[in-house]
């Protein structure tokens, strides 16, 4: 059994705790135990401050640290940057019992988790056993430390045939350093050599993630619902599991496999973005609001903080942000609001984010109605546009969308000229392109035939029959055509019968185009409008005996 305290004295340890009572109680257990160098951290920041300042061999933190990041984001970040070596440990203390916490952290690999309170002899009795572990896989983890995976896994195989004691953390390391490598058989080996001896859920994790890559994605999917059965809150099963769902083409399943995965542990932001994501395809928008805010949330004081999250909420919601659409709507559009405010602040330096936070403020200023400041929000999306030296095709279709909502029509055309020019390639964009064409055709046809009918109400107005029939005749030859529309069509010729001679080509193009118009309900303004024209219609083909 090792020396705890020539094993701690050598040691820089950093300690975070933000009661001053629990810093201060467990620095003095830290020194009667031996530890001679210690560093302590009131909260989450501060942490990670000196985290990046100095190379530590063993960080205790607790779990909840207040305002900011918590114990489980600072082994995130401290994982994520490469900043906690393998050789060191990290340990986590807390007096939370709840299961998103615990299953939240846990999912990080701390080397140990604590729960307070707990006594100096409680302490030491983990720690000597925790080094002691630590201590006879040095160099491995140096090797790990070093990058060296092929000399980690020839040290590991060579020490689990010498002491069979150390099967668990030796079967984790090589597991690991196995499917790091694509080598799934020889981690199926591992884990099947440890299943032999006993049933331990982390295993059958492995080999169901192998099984995956190998090809028998199945036989994966029952070993990991054969896991949950009896571990029903293991929560990477459920990752998996909407993993291998959606790359079998089943994206709702893959879906609620999810959402699973963040009720057992909502505080993962990882998680959260993917649930956004997955939601946001599967058009079930509403998920997908409270995935992306909870994302935005979480990563404020994570490594993984990041803009998508905020941009990815505002369309999230924007569905639901409406001019006159009440108080929900109104606090949507304020979130918004605070959002881009907050992206402004932070990533000023971005033009690409700054490009984005414009176009989502315009896009939520035309939702409120708000036609001036929508403008105003895009024209300057379209100055910060100008300053990307090479901005993607993505980035001119959403202004060329962004133009086209605020009636900038001519703009719009010269951009997808633009980026016509510039040859599409992939499938999506050129849907993308073609979807906007057709909606700026769409808005050119309704404005022409706009145009038609105006000149056709002239003529009528002035008693030109024929010359208005013609007008009216050429705005109903697009579908686009509204239901007035047509109705003056059908007068227009109805008059010039009335006043000249039947046509039997006139009356045949009343009656197609009532075919079109169909039922008007009673409480449409038109209706008695409608009645009366179908009246004179039918007269006037009476009288020309058909």
């Amino acid at each position: 059994m090792i020396n705890l305290e020539t094993e701690l004295a050598p040691r820089r340890i950093l300690i975070v705790d933000d009661m001053v009572e629990a810093r201060s109680s467990l620095k003095k257990m830290m020194t009667v135990l031996g530890a001679e160098n210690i560093d302590t951290a009131v909260d989450g920041n501060e942490a990670m401050l000196k985290i990046h300042e100095r190379d530590y061999d063993m960080v205790l933190s607790d779990y909840n640290l207040g305002k900011g990041r918590d114990g489980q984001q600072i082994l995130e970040e401290a994982r994520y940057t490469q900043r906690l070596k393998a050789t060191a440990l990290f340990i986590m203390l807390t007096g939370e019992n709840a299961v998103d916490m615990v299953m939240g952290a846990l999912e990080y690999d701390p080397d140990a988790y604590i729960t307070k309170p707990f006594t100096l002899n409680m302490l030491r009795e983990r720690l000597a056993r925790i080094l002691n572990i630590k201590a006879q896989l040095l160099e491995i983890n140096r090797a790990i430390d070093e990058k060296r995976n092929n000399d980690a896994i020839r040290a590991a195989e060579q020490l689990l045939q010498k002491d069979h004691k150390l099967i668990m953390p030796l079967t984790r390391i090589l597991g690991r350093l196995y499917m790091h490598q694509h080598r799934y058989n020889d981690a199926i080996r591992v884990y099947s050599n440890l299943l032999n001896i006993r049933s331990v859920s982390w295993a059958r994790l492995g080999q169901a993630i192998c099984l995956h890559h190998l090809g028998d994605s199945h036989s994966a999917l029952s070993q990991l619902k054969q896991t949950l059965s009896k571990h029903p809150l293991y929560v990477q099963c459920y990752d998996w599991l909407s993993r291998i769902m959606l790359e079998l083409g089943h994206p709702q399943e893959a879906q609620q496999f999810l959402q699973k995965a963040v009720d057992i542990s909502p505080k993962a932001v990882l998680r959260q973005m993917e649930l956004g994501k997955q939601a946001a395809n599967n058009e079930d928008f509403e998920v997908a609001e409270q995935a992306f805010e909870a994302a935005v949330k979480l990563g404020r004081y994570s490594c993984y903080k990041n803009s998508d999250n905020y941009l990815q909420f505002a369309k999230a919601v924007q569905g639901k942000i409406k001019a006159n659409g009440g108080r929900d709507s109104r606090l949507r559009a304020d979130k918004v609001m605070r959002y881009v405010e907050e992206l402004r602040q932070d990533y000023a330096n971005h033009a690409g984010v700054m490009f984005d936070t414009s176009i989502i403020e315009g896009t939520t200023f035309d939702r409120l109605g708000d036609k001036e400041k929508s403008r105003k929000s895009v024209n300057h999306a379209e100055e910060v546009l100008e300053k990307i030296e090479n901005p993607s095709v993505d980035q001119q279709l959403k202004m060329t969308e962004a133009f086209i909502n605020t009636d900038q029509h001519v703009k719009a055309k010269k951009l997808l000229k633009t980026i016509k020019d510039q040859e599409i390639g992939e499938e999506s964009v050129q849907k993308e392109w073609d979807r906007l064409q057709e909606t700026l055709n769409q808005i050119k046809v309704r404005q022409y035939t706009t145009e038609l009918n105006a000149r056709g109400v002239g003529y009528f107005e002035k008693g030109l029959l024929e010359q208005a029939v013609e007008a009216f005749d050429e705005a109903v030859d697009f579908e686009e055509a509204g239901i007035s529309v047509m109705l003056n069509a059908i007068q227009a010729k109805l008059a010039y019968m009335e006043e000249h001679e039947v046509k039997v080509s006139y009356l045949k193009d009343c009656h197609a185009l009532f075919k079109r118009i169909g039922a008007i309900g009673d409480t449409d303004d038109r209706y008695h409008r409608h009645d009366r024209l179908k009246n004179t219609y039918l007269r006037l083909k009476r009288a020309a005996g058909l």
